[in-house]
């Protein structure tokens, strides 16, 4: 019989889920943090955005990390929610209580959800992003723009839902990170437990808060 590699092994592929899933945890962090320059004004969100292009080619190689760490972690998931059903037996879930949590019962469409969202979020102010010429318009583009932007209250609408899924995404995900790498001190836990919270609440309320100001709060003033 063929030895199979660590990551070809069920127990491999929920470590690379968890890994994958807390280096993109970082990367919501940063990218929070880049825009809360929003509420600094124009000239400090286009000076932001206009400094990136200096690190163009090192922008390029993240850019393709990222992907690769949200290819693996796609796949996996995929892969153990399929192996979770297949070998659950008939009338499996029927026989025990059920003591999931909500976000735990919707981390597959939370991730299905949040992936769609990307996508539209890559063919909307990304790719906008790439085409600009003119670096003083950068603000306008996000928080003007009646079509793509928070112009459009929809759109906010749209990021805040968004925001409400990726809180809801990640905390299942930090709990189940916890039992995937085995963690089991109680004090070691409640530390994690407490940094988790910025990863699945602060961040994702951070984002919310951008769209639901720029996008209605503020035409409402």
């Amino acid at each position: 019989m063929k030895k199979l590699s660590l990551f070809q092994t069920t127990i491999g592929k929920k470590l690379l889920m968890a890994l994958t899933g807390i280096l993109f945890c970082f990367f919501l962090l940063v990218h929070l943090l880049n825009n809360l320059t929003l509420f600094l004004g124009p000239d400090s969100f286009n000076a932001l955005v206009s400094s990136l292009e200096y690190i163009k080619p090192l922008i390029r190689v993240l850019e393709v990390l990222l992907l690769i760490i949200l290819v693996t972690h796609i796949y996996n998931a995929f892969f153990l929610s399929y192996k979770s059903k297949s070998s659950r037996p008939s009338g499996y879930s029927s026989q025990i209580k059920d003591s999931s949590t909500i976000s735990s019962k919707t981390m597959l469409i939370s991730g299905v959800t949040i992936l769609l969202f990307l996508v539209v979020h890559l063919g909307t102010f990304w790719r906008i992003f790439q085409s600009v010429d003119d670096h003083s318009i950068y603000y306008d583009i996000v928080t003007k723009n009646n079509i793509v932007g928070f112009g459009n209250p929809l759109i906010a609408v749209l990021y805040m839902a968004a925001s409400i899924f990726i809180g809801m995404h990640l905390k299942h995900g930090f709990e189940s990170s916890f039992k995937t790498f085995g963690i089991s001190n109680v004090r070691t836990k409640n530390i994690i437990n407490k940094v988790a919270i910025l990863f699945w609440f602060v961040v994702p309320f951070g984002f919310f808060v951008i769209s639901a100001w720029f996008g209605i709060i503020k035409g409402l003033l």
